[in-house]
């Protein structure tokens, strides 16, 4: 055998050695980067990983993947169960040091987003009121975790410490894959002893009877004496480094034409003119501006976070959905509904003036079950060949004329009005977790009654 053929070295003890040996030394260095990379991300989930443990994380989400495109795959349950109320009687639990109206902080590795008091009847806890708390996790937190909510009324320092119920907000089926911040809803039972509790707040711990330094001021708001309004429109964090001023006013414009009520813009970062824009509606009660970081280890510097954002999509799409559900629970006691939307996107209604006047008609009087979501389908605006100057520059989307030859089908890039009395979790989409069983599946509204108009330069590569 020729000395120089790869195969020689298994016939070289000593070639044999050398390559054993490096091999030990890269797999050792692999895991001191894996063990620096991950240290003190989360203690939900152990980093001391090994080679072994990769591989079996890899076939595992390979066999996941193959068992869904045979319809074998377990989906997660959409409406709970009922639970017992689990509290624990004999913990002295001490008063937290910090609160937070929202934002993160961590607790025995969860970062804790926002915290809503929820007063709708639900599956999961019928007799009681809940607090919802949006959080993220390094990874999934493990089924057979435990969670705890330490409840405390800091008007008279009563408190309670009772067992959480974890919701992922994601489904296998959409990535299987969890090597990134995950989002979740845990739900903590409200003792009725603390049902008219005005100033509660809420830590989360993964030991029974343990305290944090650190809590979450729980948003209670009520309904107004005059009822709910109609549609709020929820936008997910904005992060344009460019100003996008001229085409944002024309956005907000259309969706006030249109029937809406409120807009809520979560903000990563937005150029100076923009910022502006935001402010200006912000005034005159129009539009909630919330500021928006990333959790853990995440870079927050605006060019960092922007190239972070932008060049990890699977991650990206995940972090979107902590916003979205802020803003339904922003509402859950304001509005009928919320409309999750881009600043690129606007809902039409063609045969009413407005979308509640359209939602009415596509529920009719016929439906049994309560609503959880109404999808609009989906139609692509693009550049004409030739300018129109009568229309002015600045107005982009009168501009953009030419539609798509066709309607994209029901579920593409469609979005939702979602129930705000029915739906504990949504996605980009559609509604997702529901508060009890006896509601609607997603009903898709006809392309005669409305469409979603998506104004793009060219057909996207993703919805």
């Amino acid at each position: 055998m020729n000395r120089n053929s790869p195969l020689s070295i298994w016939h070289s003890r000593s070639r044999l050695g050398i390559v054993c040996a490096s091999l030990s030394v890269l797999l050792a260095l692999l895991n001191i980067f894996s063990d620096t990379q991950l240290q003190g991300v989360s203690n939900v989930v152990k980093h001391n990983r090994t080679f072994a443990d990769d591989m079996d994380y890899v076939l595992e989400t390979l066999q996941y993947m193959y068992d869904l495109q045979n319809g074998r795959a377990e989906i997660r349950s959409i409406v709970e169960k009922p639970k017992k109320v689990q509290e624990y009687w004999r913990c002295r639990l001490k008063e937290p040091e910090v609160i937070f109206d929202h934002g993160w902080l961590e607790n025995d590795g969860i970062f804790l987003y926002s915290a809503t008091y929820d007063r709708r009847a639900n599956s999961l806890f019928p007799l009681n009121h809940a607090i919802q708390v949006l959080v993220m996790s390094y990874r999934s937190i493990p089924s057979t975790q435990k969670i705890f909510c330490n409840i405390r009324d800091m008007k008279n320092g009563k408190n309670a410490h009772l067992e959480g119920i974890i919701r992922e907000i994601w489904q296998r089926a959409w990535d299987p894959r969890d090597l990134f911040y995950v989002p979740n809803l845990i739900t903590c039972p409200i003792p009725r002893r603390m049902h008219d509790s005005e100033n509660l707040t809420i830590e989360l711990t993964l030991s029974v009877c343990s305290s944090s330094s650190l809590a979450l001021r729980v948003n209670k708001r009520n309904t107004p004496k005059s009822g709910r309004k109609g549609v709020a429109v929820c936008v997910k964090g904005m992060d344009f480094m460019k100003d996008i001023s001229k085409r944002f006013v024309e956005w907000i414009e259309a969706q006030y034409l249109m029937g809406a009520d409120t807009i809520t813009v979560y903000t990563y970062f937005v150029s100076n003119e923009t910022q502006q824009v935001l402010d200006h509606y912000g005034s005159r009660g129009m539009l909630n501006m919330v500021a928006l970081d990333l959790p853990g280890e995440s870079p927050n510097q605006n060019y960092l976070r922007s190239e972070f954002i932008w060049r990890n999509r699977q991650q990206k799409r995940r972090h979107e959905l902590i916003p979205y559900n802020d803003c339904l629970y922003r509402h859950i006691d304001t509005h009928e509904y919320i409309l999750i939307v881009d600043i690129d996107e606007v809902v039409v209604p063609l045969r009413r003036d407005t979308w509640i006047e359209m939602l009415h008609d596509v529920i009719g009087d016929s439906l049994q079950h309560e609503v959880t979501s109404i999808s609009i389908r989906n139609a692509f605006k693009f550049p004409t060949a030739h300018t129109d100057n009568a229309v002015p520059a600045f107005m982009y989307m009168l501009r953009n004329r030419r539609m798509s030859e066709r309607i994209s089908k029901a579920g593409d890039y469609g979005k939702s009005f979602t129930s705000t009395k029915s739906v504990a979790t949504v996605f980009n989409h559609f509604a997702l977790h529901r508060l009890h069983a006896n509601v609607s599946r997603t009903i898709y509204a006809k392309k005669e009654v409305a469409l979603k108009l998506h104004y793009k330069e060219r057909c996207p590569i993703e919805s």
